[in-house]
Parts: structure tokens; sequence; C-alpha cells
């Protein structure tokens, strides 16, 4: 019984030390909250913009914030969705007018299309993304979201109301310069609009709901800026989700300050 007294006294041990190591780097995120902007705009992906489902997923992030204790993290959350927001807006936009209509669903779109068209002479290009899309459209009705615009317009309000949320639980953090961040986070929102508004229309109805959006952003980065450090602005590039860029290689770049040319300037 000597031995195996000794092996279970061995195990004891080793878990004990494997469960230390374990809570070592999670009891140092909890007391040290690091951020910066670079974070907020490379986030995993996610259920599209544009699934039925994605309501479900959006229903579950919101429980997952809304019983988040630390309203410091509960800030970050929300200033990475809006962020989120603003890269779907854009690549729903991009899509609907450079890429429109059903997506062929990889491999069995392919083999069925050769093997349809062989048959029937036509040119069908994703029959059972066709289908697909067909019921994610009837899905989007029933949920009042059954256009690309409307869409749209749903990811910018949520937009507003995450960024006013965010400022708000961020407004009494200690844990980093949260004026620095949200200035930051800001100016990279600003010159995302403008991407936004390149690929939008007239005819899309969002031409104020962009610019009541862009005059709050510029009042929220002139609100904090000059009260920060400097240390969480990040290096600027303003990386983003590769889902939702318009170059694909998901960097957005702050627009270059203009200057004055000419005598006297």
């Amino acid at each position: 019984m000597l031995p195996m007294g000794r092996i279970g006294r061995r195990r004891l041990v080793a878990a004990a030390i494997a469960s230390a190591m374990a809570l070592v780097p999670l009891t140092a995120a909890a007391s040290n909250i690091t951020a910066d902007a670079d974070a907020l705009w490379n986030q995993p992906e996610s259920v599209s913009a544009d699934s039925a489902f994605y309501v479900v997923q959006s229903w579950l992030d919101g429980i997952a914030r809304g019983t988040q204790s630390d309203p410091t993290q509960r800030g970050l959350d929300e200033l990475a969705q809006a962020n989120a927001d603003l890269l779907n807006a854009h690549s729903l936009l991009l899509r609907q007018r450079t890429d429109p209509g059903p997506h062929p669903v990889a491999v069995v779109d392919p083999l069925l299309t050769g093997i349809y068209n062989l048959v029937t002479g036509s040119n069908a290009k994703a029959p059972v993304g066709s289908v697909f899309n067909w019921i994610n459209q009837s899905l989007l009705k029933l949920e009042g979201r059954g256009s690309t615009d409307e869409i749209v317009r749903a990811l910018l309000k949520d937009y507003q109301a995450k960024q006013v949320a965010a400022e708000r639980n961020l407004r009494s953090t200690t844990s980093f310069d949260a004026d620095a961040l949200l200035t930051a986070n800001a100016q990279r929102e600003t010159a995302f609009l403008l991407k936004i508004k390149a690929v939008s229309n007239p005819g899309d109805g969002l031409a104020s709901l962009l610019h009541d959006i862009d005059q709050s952003t510029t009042a929220l980065a002139a609100r904090h800026h000059g009260n920060g450090n400097g240390l969480a602005q990040g290096n600027g590039n303003g990386n983003g989700n590769a889902n939702a860029n318009a170059n694909g290689n998901g960097k957005h770049s702050q627009p270059k300050p203009k200057t004055k040319d000419g005598a006297g300037g």
C-alpha cells in the first residue's frame, strides 16, 4: 500500500502545481487590463450580418456583455462591437455593389453546376446557393431585415448605441488611458465612415444617418482629445476584419491632414 500512497501523493502535488500555473495568467490579466485601438479592430469573425442567424449571435453577445461585472471590460467589448458594426456595414454595401446575388456553396455547387449545365444546357451558377439564399431572405423578411439597406441601417444605429455605452462604461476606468483610446478609436471610425459613404448611394436613404454618426463620432473625439497621454493610440493603421474591407488587406488608414499651400499660409 505504501507505493500506491506515494503515487497518490505525487499525483496530488502535480495537480496542485498545474492548477497554480494555470491561475497565474488569469490573475495577471484580471489585475492589469490593457487595451489599444488595434485590438478593437481585430476581432474574431462571427456570423455574417446578412445571415438570419445574426440576431441570435447578437442576442448571445448581449447576454455576455450584460453579465460582465467589470465595466471597463464591458466598455471595451462595446467599443469593439461598434467597430464591428462599421466593418459589417461597409462589407454589405461593398458586396451589394460589386458582387450581388446568391453565392456558390463551396465544393457542392461547382460539382452540381457542371452536371446540371451539361444535362440542361443552361448556365446556372449557384443552384444550391440560390436555395439557401431564398431561405435566408425569407427569414430576414420575418425579422424585418429584408434588404441590405435595412440591415446596414440597423448596424449603424447599433454602432451609435454601443459607442455611447462604451464611453459611459470607460469613463471611470483607471486600468489604462481611456481618453487616448477613445480618441484614437474615434479617429479611425471617422476615417472608416468615409469608406462607407464611398460605397453607399443616394437611393439607400443612409445619407442623413451617416451624417449624424459622423458628427457624433467627431464630437466624441473632441471631448477626449488632449486628455490622454497617448499610450493607447496604437499604430494608426485601423486594422479590420478580413470580411469587411475595401481593399481586402484588412487595413484602414486614417486620412492625412490637409495642408494649406501658397503665400502667407
